[in-house]
């Protein structure tokens, strides 16, 4: 999973403004500052994604920043895919190549679109990164739902407010926060995070639709997925698959195997190809989640080991020396 360059120089240069210091952001980050200029630059893991959030809350001391920058940002922000949505000709073909090309932008933030009699805009964060570090995560998650409205101003040229906004979980800001900046009632601890309009609203005509814009915009994404590998090993679409559809937790094979409308035997043939079995990609997800809750946050090994499902430490210590021959404590102290 990993971060781009493009995304998170915006929220570095909007830290700076409010009196961040360049060289702190960069450094929590891991790189140079010279290296945000390198736009399709890819910061990968979790590490420089927290390290960066974790910075910009300490040196704004504002944990509303992830709203407020979200509330003035554009798709320009999205690089290609921002400029192939401006050059759509309506909301639902813009919103639909987001959802289409969104890992082209980044692995941790995904979102979902739902068209009917309301328009459903949901936001997801990477399970991995909720656990290790829920309030950055909420920082992302809010940074995408705050840009609703200036999105849909810009691609539309009139100003549209939601019916209502449904947050996953319990915020520390008032409701009062997010209703001034969202221009609708928001609740909290709903299933979902999500923006929902009125349905109509899909249909909005895009004031920059441009045909041979968009012709040429989405040959540069579709190139750029097909040279980045996104058409992807059957085993790496399992893994997404089970972090979007079922929260990161590791389900029955059979389940799996139904969800993507596969017999038990076509799954595990196709697994086989790729050299895993359903055993060992379960075991390497657990494997990147106990790593990086244990180098990412405070949490004690016992809650770790129930995070992963096993209902004794000593299964868990048994299964992380298998998988790394070290022990939990001693990852914990490793840097990361």
């Amino acid at each position: 999973m990993y971060g781009t360059a493009r995304v998170l120089r915006y929220i570095v240069y909007s830290a700076v403004e409010k009196g961040a210091d360049l060289g702190r952001l960069c450094a929590a980050m891991g790189i140079r500052p010279g290296e945000l200029n390198e736009a399709e630059k890819r910061l990968e893991g979790l590490k420089p994604i927290i390290g960066l959030w974790t910075e910009v809350l300490a040196s704004t001391g504002d944990p509303a920043f992830g709203l407020r920058i979200g509330h003035t940002n554009n798709p320009a922000i999205f690089g290609a895919l921002g400029y192939l949505m401006q050059s759509c000709r309506n909301i639902r073909e813009a919103y639909s190549e987001v959802v289409k090309f969104q890992q082209t932008v980044s692995g941790w933030v995904s979102y979902e679109v739902v068209f009917g009699k309301e328009l459903e805009l949901i936001f997801k964060v990477h399970p991995l990164w909720e656990q290790a570090s829920p309030e950055t995560a909420r920082q992302a998650v809010e940074m995408a739902i705050g840009g609703v409205l200036n999105y849909f101003y810009i691609l539309t040229g009139t100003k549209r407010y939601p019916l209502r906004a449904e947050l996953a979980y319990q915020s520390p800001l008032p409701r009062s926060e997010y209703e001034q900046l969202l221009k609708c009632p928001v609740s909290f601890g709903k299933a979902q995070n999500r923006v929902i309009l009125e349905g109509n609203l899909a249909e909005m005509p895009l004031i920059s639709a441009d045909e041979s814009l968009y012709a040429s915009f989405a040959k540069i994404l579709r190139d750029k997925c097909a040279a980045s590998g996104q058409s992807a090993r059957f085993s790496e679409q399992v893994k997404t698959v089970i972090t979007r559809d079922f929260g990161g937790k590791i389900p029955a094979l059979e389940i799996i195997a139904a969800h993507m409308n596969l017999s038990d035997r076509s799954f595990q043939r196709r697994l086989q190809q790729d050299g895993e079995t359903y055993r060992s990609l379960g075991a390497s997800m657990k494997k990147e989640l106990a790593v990086n809750l244990l180098q990412n946050t405070n949490a004690t090994v016992h809650a770790i080991s129930e995070v992963l499902g096993y209902t004794e430490p000593s299964a868990f210590h048994r299964a992380f020396k298998n998988w790394t021959q070290t022990s939990p404590a001693q990852t914990k102290h490793l840097p990361g």
